[in-house]
């Protein structure tokens, strides 16, 4: 009763008795949503640009009675009532209300060419980490599990966008972006089997690059990867601990689709991984050590197959898969300062300490172009495309020296 009796103070002090979209966070926080919400609970409520004290108490009205708890009335919300999950354009407003009105996201106002990178970014981040099924839907009882709405509470809090480490930040969207960048060499937001061969320097077994475009971890078989497609493959290849990368990386290595793991498939991709063992100029281990040093990582409840709660049960998913798809990964572990985690410190995902790194690394590389110009000879487009990623580069680095004073 008390919010609605703010809520009707707000309308009141409208000269018209209605409000804009701009105004609406008042009325978002005085019926005790996240700040966040602001936008799609206006657009709920109203499909023209005001929206009427009566309009906003039809929708309040059935979220009070059809609703009980945060992650039913955000699915009535951002669907309008009309789904009991939430799928892909549900979030793209959501997303630009934060590039619009977030403190840490005002350098983005004068590059509105990169807000569809970042809402397309952000939206494939939430739905990976969200959806546990492999169509684009989140459902309620996906939301109560997860932590979206959490983080999207935290953005109001939180005045620097790049601490909203899940989801929002922009330096992770930006090592994101740069990365496809480097290998859709033509520009096009689709890449191809010898374009995703490149990436990392080829480290990825080829092999499993080979399965991606057979409709493994994608709706269908594919001659192209699309950006969104290349943001999944990303975040599964640089965290195989999380939940929906065990899942992506069992679907690309199960040939048959059986649901198991037989030896035959654990030897497919290791042959694979002994000519990069050749080309890296390291000692061999055998096939069958290797078979046996997985199963002893895994142990799987029949001796001979692997299933994916084999996997998921597994204490080392990342070392596991990495002795079958990266192997530099897999020696890079293997060499690692077991004490390198200084006590105390806040521990980091693995997609976390590559985001951070490879940002730092690319900050660098744009700084120290700006003040060392040389020249090349690229072609009219391939120098606007350049220039395209600078100006990205720029506002990254702009955003640094925006926290770095505050």
């Amino acid at each position: 009763v008390l919010a609605i009796e703010k809520v009707k103070g707000l309308f009141a002090e409208c000269p018209d008795g209605a409000l804009l979209k701009k105004d609406f966070g008042s009325v978002t926080k005085a019926v005790g949503f996240p700040l966040y919400w602001k936008c799609p609970f206006f657009e709920a409520c109203s499909s023209t640009d005001t929206c009427t004290m009566e309009q906003f108490t039809q929708v309040w009205e059935d979220l009070r009675s059809t609703c009980h708890d945060e992650a039913s009335q955000f699915v009535r919300i951002l669907s309008k009532g009309q789904r009991t999950h939430l799928e892909w354009g549900d979030f793209g407003h959501l997303i630009q209300d934060v590039i619009d009105t977030h403190p840490g996201m005002s350098f983005l106002d004068d590059a509105p060419e990169f807000h569809a990178r970042y809402i397309e970014t952000v939206t494939a981040r939430i739905f990976y980490s969200m959806s546990r099924s492999w169509v684009y839907r989140i459902g309620r009882s996906e939301l109560r599990e997860g932590n979206f709405l959490k983080t999207l509470a935290i953005l109001e809090e939180e005045p620097d966008i790049n601490q909203v480490s899940d989801f929002f930040s922009y330096e992770h969207f930006y090592v994101i972006y740069c990365k496809f960048w480097e290998i859709d060499t033509d520009h096009n937001l689709e890449v191809s089997l010898e374009d995703m061969k490149k990436h990392a320097d080829g480290t990825v077994n080829p092999r499993a690059i080979e399965r991606l475009f057979h409709g493994t971890v994608t709706p269908k078989s594919t001659e192209k990867l699309t950006y969104t497609d290349f943001i999944r493959f990303l975040l599964a290849e640089e965290d195989k601990s999380h939940a929906t990368a065990i899942e992506y990386w069992f679907r690309v290595m199960d040939l048959d689709g059986d649901g198991y793991l037989s030896l035959y498939e654990l030897e497919y991709f290791y042959q694979a991984q002994l000519e990069k063992m050749r080309l890296l100029g390291v000692e061999e281990c055998s096939i069958l050590d290797c078979i046996c040093q997985a199963l002893d990582l895994v142990r799987p409840k029949e001796h001979i197959r692997i299933t994916l709660s084999d996997v998921k049960r597994c204490k080392q998913p990342s070392q596991f898969y990495n002795i079958f798809l990266n192997i530099q990964k897999f020696l890079d572990h293997e060499l690692r300062d077991p004490f390198s985690n200084k006590e105390g410190e806040t521990p980091m995902t693995d997609w976390e300490k590559y985001a951070a790194k490879e940002y730092d690394e690319l900050i660098a590389d744009e700084e120290y172009n700006k003040q060392y110009e040389y020249e090349d000879d690229f072609e009219d487009e391939e120098e606007e495309e350049k220039e395209r990623l600078g100006v990205l580069g720029n506002l990254a680095i702009s955003a640094v020296e925006t926290y770095s004073k505050g």
